[in-house]
């Protein structure tokens, strides 16, 4: 019996120990893990996983009891654990992401194709004209709830001046919807020099639940136009485990993300909205 009682203290010691080590962690609740995990498996559920024949990349499983396990806490079992400034200074905050590539024996040709076109490589519109007509091999969605990001214009719609942003109709109410379009008619500069190695996937960005809260609009120094947006989040309701606005990007070819907005559940996305918030 002493033995058992002797080995308790040492588990409780050990325990104590590890947690004293970790001020900035604290249990899970049953609550929180609940949330966490239907809210990032909604997510996930109102994405496509599969496009045409291309290629996605590794989608890692969450689970909520270990979420927080990769910023490496000091203490051996990280499960069960959630940072103290979750529900205070930091919302519950979730997110999935894919990425489609198109396979090597169709995007090959892309490439084949780019250097025949380009006959001057000073001549900017021709080198644009020819890595546009390439940039069509890959396509990102990133979508994720209770964005608290304030004024910093964190969601950027980049595109050609001559080519304005289009507004998107989606089947649910948003708040910001819309697609940027990196035109050839913009050649990309790097250094005051047309570059040879350009992005010009086009972007599109949509909000959901809560309203815009900021857009400014500049020139960069690559001959493009950025739009930064922000999306609004009541810090007041940080603590409540509800979803106040949704946030879904997209960077790919025009008709990629065109193709990309048809196979995303909105209703799924939108029916996560706190109506109340």
């Amino acid at each position: 019996m002493k033995n058992i009682i002797l080995l308790s203290v040492v588990i409780i010691c050990a325990f104590t120990a590890n947690a004293q080590h970790n001020p900035s962690f604290r249990h899970q609740t049953p609550a929180e893990t609940a949330f966490l995990n239907n809210t990032h498996a909604a997510l996930s559920d109102a994405i496509p996983h599969t496009y045409k024949d291309w290629k996605t990349s590794p989608e890692s499983t969450y689970d909520a009891i270990h979420g927080w396990c990769d910023v490496k806490p000091d203490f051996d079992d990280c499960t069960g654990y959630i940072p103290k400034s979750v529900g205070k200074g930091d919302p519950y905050f979730a997110d999935v992401d894919v990425e489609f590539k198109m396979p090597d024996e169709q995007s090959a040709g892309y490439i084949t194709a780019v250097y025949g076109m380009i006959k001057d490589f000073s001549n900017g519109p021709q080198v644009a004209t020819a890595l546009k007509s390439s940039n069509k091999t890959k396509l990102y969605i990133f979508v994720s709830a209770n964005q608290s990001v304030g004024n910093a214009g964190a969601f950027v719609l980049s595109y050609c001046a001559k080519t304005p942003p289009v507004n998107l109709t989606l089947p649910v109410p948003t708040t910001l919807a819309v697609k940027g379009i990196r035109s050839a008619e913009c050649p990309i500069m790097d250094g005051g020099r047309v570059s040879l190695s350009g992005n010009y996937y086009d972007n599109a960005i949509v909000f959901l639940g809560k309203p815009l809260t900021s857009k400014k609009t500049r020139t960069t120094d690559d001959n493009l136009t950025d739009t930064r947006y922000d999306i609004g989040f009541d810090k007041t309701k940080m603590g409540k485990l509800i979803v106040q606005n949704v946030v879904v990007t997209f960077k790919g070819d025009s008709a990629d993300i065109d193709e990309a907005i048809k196979l995303i559940d909105w209703q799924k996305l939108y029916a996560l909205i706190d109506k109340n918030n």
